[in-house]
């Protein structure tokens, strides 16, 4: 069951409340907007009846949280032109990949408060109980006539999240655990699965982005999990951060589609290297089949981590098939 909102209902005051995850001064607001303490009340009401949770005094109005049926329409008028897509948004559902993959030959986005069935990439589980993660899933449409692999659109992505996350919280830098997790202070933060699939009919190929990142997670919902698995995640709530989930969608999304789109790729490698969480390590790799050990060089966009190793050989490590131990 999808969630939505009428767009004569996206108003003026939900607007600034969602963008910026700042209080609204009411008097401010009034006066520029020349409202009235009557429109104010029903738009009020309008934000609380569409699951938004808000703080307010006589002076100041504050956005906890939005609820999911304000998502849908906030995201199809504030994104920029070229990140416009169909928007979905469901309470809950198996897999958004696989939603968006079913829909590949469409330009669309797909959220979801809670998944059933996530995935992470090699088929990995993604655990995120209701309401804690961003979980969403995007086409990126194959230009015909400048192939991409996805070593480049993954570590394109990979950036635009941390560049995001970086803007909406002012902290950082945020990491990046090649080729597709995001950390902060040696705890991962969210991932990244990027498939290719071939839609039916059509001559270019489209790349399918799933996204997960842990904003609501607690300690509380890690409780059951093993010490070693449970030391290594974190989240926005438990690093302290403020920040609503459509908020952080509206700035990765937008992000992602203008470094998918970058001419000056060699620019984004650069805000790769600086956040790149194996800078000069030793590090072990599995790649098909075997486990290798070697340093950290520097990123190829188009053939994945270049790594001397221990023999002193320099190797390429493709993203879809090699991982980090």
């Amino acid at each position: 069951m999808t969630a939505d909102l009428k767009q004569a209902e996206l108003d003026t005051l939900g607007t600034l409340l969602y963008s910026n995850g700042q209080p609204v001064e009411l008097g401010y607001f009034m006066q520029a907007f020349r409202a009235t303490p009557n429109s104010v009340e029903r738009s009020v009401i309008r934000i609380v009846r569409h699951g938004c949770e808000i703080e307010r005094d006589m002076h100041t109005i504050r956005l906890i949280k939005t609820g999911l049926g304000v998502w849908k329409d906030y995201l199809r008028h504030a994104l920029p032109k070229r990140s416009r897509r169909s928007v979905e948004v469901y309470q809950s559902t198996a897999s958004t990949q696989d939603l968006v993959k079913a829909r590949a030959g469409e330009s669309v986005v797909i959220f979801a408060d809670e998944q059933t069935a996530g995935r992470g990439r090699l088929g990995r589980q993604w655990l995120a109980p209701a309401g804690t993660g961003l979980l969403f899933s995007m086409t990126h449409k194959l230009p015909a006539d400048r192939p991409e692999s996805i070593d480049r659109i993954s570590f394109l992505t990979a950036v635009a999240i941390a560049q995001a996350i970086e803007r909406v919280t002012g902290h950082g830098p945020i990491q990046i655990r090649w080729p597709n997790d995001i950390y902060i202070g040696q705890r991962k933060l969210g991932g990244i699965l990027v498939e290719t699939v071939q839609p039916a009919g059509s001559s270019t190929a489209t790349a399918v982005i799933g996204i997960g990142i842990n904003v609501g997670l607690t300690k509380d919902h890690l409780a059951d999990l093993p010490d070693d698995l449970r030391s290594r995640i974190t989240s926005f709530a438990m690093l302290g951060w403020p920040a609503d989930r459509l908020l952080i969608a509206e700035k990765v999304i937008a992000q992602i589609d203008r470094n998918l789109h970058t001419f000056d790729v060699p620019l984004i490698v650069d805000e790769w290297r600086v956040r790149n969480l194996h800078r000069a390590q030793s590090i072990k790799v599995k790649t098909d089949g075997q486990t290798i050990s070697g340093t950290v060089i520097d990123l190829d966009p188009d053939h994945g981590l270049i790594v001397r190793r221990d023999t002193g050989e320099i190797v390429h490590l493709p993203a879809a098939t090699t991982t980090v131990l």
